[in-house]
């Protein structure tokens, strides 16, 4: 590879990896939760489930309880069945039939019902900080774009993914069989970030893929809506064929069939059929349609889908899709389906994708720390260190920071008393943000990745501890009885809990306070105190070496010394020229003899002379040589003395002399030149 385009694909690398890494970050941690969102949800109620198959829901029971709180006639009513909890969630659309129908039914519905009782909660009563670190995956709390923006950082994700394998192609496998972790903090950064990155390559890059696609799904549809002729209700009801909607006919006068029988008839159509959702079209309508939706187990199938449709009208009972059979449109959805949330090889795939996410997350702190590393050399600038180091500060903060928040939040929910466990989308939304940011700020203006790293894997580690140990506590959910009860779901989530304390604590404890000298910022320090002092001496020599370029670029530009020794020069020309001016009157008959001469120059008129044309010309070749202050200094008095002597002269000729034109034009121009003089060499003793 040539050294272009090394450096093209080394920039794309490192420049897409800054800038996305917070977000990804995020998008990794939390994701690494959002894997056991029903889990989570489980053991913040503390309820043992029952452990009900979904086809022996008694659904016409749940549907006549919500009958008697809600108007149902004419309403597509969907039910998620989600994986053998007690709470299952129902959303119905709005009704059809507009005629003489309750205000309630003109919206849409989303909430929970319990399987057993018939009871509901709304969306936000059954809030959970599970479903709240999964909102958080893809930052649906950031109105309209969040999910946009989760798509694109995943889209320059794969970026830095492939231009990564690119970049360290040839040293993948060295690097990662040379992992030291006793040399300097750049080499071991760079080596983990390797090693690690390999090692989690495969899962990063199909996470790359598919959360763009679910997140940009919008962009993704645009090619095969033109394939549709623009037409995209066919589009939808090929690729998803239990979202089309039916018309409304009118009210019938029949029983309502039995949705009882009709899912456990077709579940047992196939052997291992999971039912995953029950779908009623137009409820009590003459065209009402019962959809049963489901796979097999993934032991027997990875990819499959089934669904049924019962037509009432027709009263016939059809096989839309056949799970043993494939079918490309929805292969395709469902293997990126499972692939992202990890639904199939049950909880030991999660806890292998939890992993994974963590190690991911640790991939891009050591990117972020490669990056600082690099970047503190004595060869940049203060300001640049500073920023670099500012940018390292904040990233870090934020990053760490959200492992011992994400603990003490669960210790929250769990201590919540029963009065506010219906408001807990509100407190998380509103206390978890501000708990996080205050934890960033104080990091961040700790200026210490060292204390930073120490002191959240202290933290977490430590309320990691505390929360299997508060849920037994609270709702005597210990982790025997949880196992005991085989209530694997809470269970999993102290497990977890402890694992990750257990390496947080054990990585706590094996970083020592050598570390900290190996980094760039302890061979290169900052003085965080006298900053503002630094920048500003900074600064000015960045001023006076730009000035410096500029005039040396500027063809014009005269150096300094070159210029006063010019005009030292000038000055003593400019005596000697006055002189000789002073013979011009001999050719209009004015005498040369001075009286009372002897015919010998008197010793004064040598000194007279020496004084002025012979120091200036001194001063001028000595100029040339010295620098010292004491010579600027000198220079400069005696420069002021012949000055003043020159503008004395002057007007002197002017009021003795008027007639000597020309005389008085030269001592002009001297007198000139020795006001620049004056000047230049203040100039120069102030550089």
């Amino acid at each position: 590879m040539s050294n272009r385009n090394y450096n093209v694909f080394f920039n794309t690398h490192t420049v897409s990896g800054i800038v996305i890494s917070v977000a990804l970050y995020i998008i990794f941690f939390t994701g690494a939760f959002a894997l056991f969102k029903d889990e989570i949800a489980s053991w913040e109620e503390g309820k043992h489930s029952k452990n009900i198959a979904r086809e022996h829901i008694d659904y016409d029971f749940l549907l006549k309880k919500l009958s008697k709180n809600y108007h149902l006639t004419s309403r597509d009513i969907r039910f998620y069945l989600g994986d053998k909890n007690d709470e299952i969630y129902v959303l119905a659309y709005p009704a059809k039939d507009t005629v003489n129908i309750p205000n309630e039914a003109k919206y849409q519905n989303y909430q929970a019902i319990n399987i057993h009782t018939g009871e509901t909660a709304s969306y936000v009563e059954k809030y959970s900080l599970g479903e709240f670190l999964y909102r958080l995956h893809f930052f649906t709390q950031i109105p309209t774009i969040g999910i946009y923006l989760a798509g694109f950082v995943s889209l320059f994700f794969l970026f830095a993914i492939v231009t990564g394998v690119i970049v360290h192609w040839k040293k993948i496998i060295s690097n990662f069989y040379q992992f030291n972790p006793k040399i300097a903090l750049k080499r071991v950064w760079t080596d983990a970030h390797t090693a690690l990155g390999i090692i989690g390559l495969p899962f990063q890059f199909m996470y790359a893929v598919t959360a763009t696609y679910f997140c940009l799904s919008l962009f993704v549809l645009l090619p095969a809506n033109f394939l549709y002729g623009g037409d995209q209700t066919k589009l939808m009801n090929d690729l998803r064929p239990d979202r089309k909607t039916y018309e409304w006919a009118a009210e019938t006068n029949k029983t309502l069939p039995s949705v009882n029988e009709f899912v456990k008839e077709n579940t047992n159509r196939w052997s291992h059929f999971n039912p995953t959702y029950v779908l009623i079209k137009n409820y009590g309508g003459t065209n009402m349609k019962y959809f049963l939706i489901g796979e097999l187990d993934h032991k027997e199938r990875f990819l499959s889908s089934g669904m049924v449709i019962y037509d009432l009208e027709t009263n016939k009972t059809s096989v839309i899709r056949n799970p043993n059979e494939s079918k490309y449109t929805d292969d395709v959805q469902l293997s990126l389906g499972r692939l992202h949330y990890g639904n199939f090889g049950g909880i030991a795939v999660k806890v292998i994708y939890f992993v994974l996410a963590l190690i991911t997350c640790f991939v891009i702190i050591t990117g972020v720390l490669i990056w600082i590393e690099a970047r503190n050399k004595k060869s940049m600038t203060l300001k640049q260190r500073l920023y670099t180091a500012k940018i390292g500060h904040i990233y870090l903060a934020i990053c760490l920071s959200l492992y011992p928040v994400t603990a003490l939040f669960f210790l929250i929910v769990k201590l919540l008393p029963e009065a506010y466990q219906t408001q807990k989308m509100s407190i998380l939304y509103t206390w978890f943000f501000v708990v996080w940011l205050l934890a960033t700020l104080f990091f961040r203006f700790k200026r210490d990745n060292y204390f930073t790293n120490k002191t959240t894997l202290l933290a977490g580690a430590i309320l990691g501890f505390l929360i299997p140990i508060v849920n037994g506590v609270v709702s005597n959910n210990w982790v025997w009885n949880t196992y005991k009860a085989k209530q694997f779901g809470i269970l999993t989530v102290d497990l977890l809990w402890i694992a990750i304390s257990i390496t947080a604590l054990f990585i706590y404890l094996k970083i020592k306070p050598e570390v900290k000298t190996k980094s760039a910022f302890t061979k290169h320090p900052i003085d965080y105190k006298n900053r503002k002092k630094l920048l500003a001496e900074e600064a000015k020599k960045a001023a006076q070496t730009t000035e410096k370029n500029k005039l040396l670029k500027d063809k014009n530009h005269i150096p300094m010394r070159t210029k006063i020794s010019i005009l030292w020069i000038f000055l003593a020309i400019g005596w000697i020229v006055h002189h000789i001016y002073g013979l011009f009157n001999i050719y209009y008959n004015e005498t040369l003899v001075m009286e009372g001469a002897t015919g010998e120059a008197p010793i004064v008129h040598h000194l007279y002379r020496i004084l002025f044309e012979g120091m200036c010309l001194l001063f001028g070749l000595l100029t040339i040589e010295l620098s010292k202050k004491w010579f600027k200094i000198t220079s400069l008095v005696w420069a002021s003395i012949a000055g003043l002597y020159n503008v004395y002269h002057f007007f002197e000729a002017i009021l003795h002399e008027a007639n000597n034109i020309s005389e008085i034009f030269m001592l002009l121009l001297v007198a000139i030149a020795s006001i620049f003089l004056i000047i230049n060499i203040y100039k120069w003793i102030k550089d």
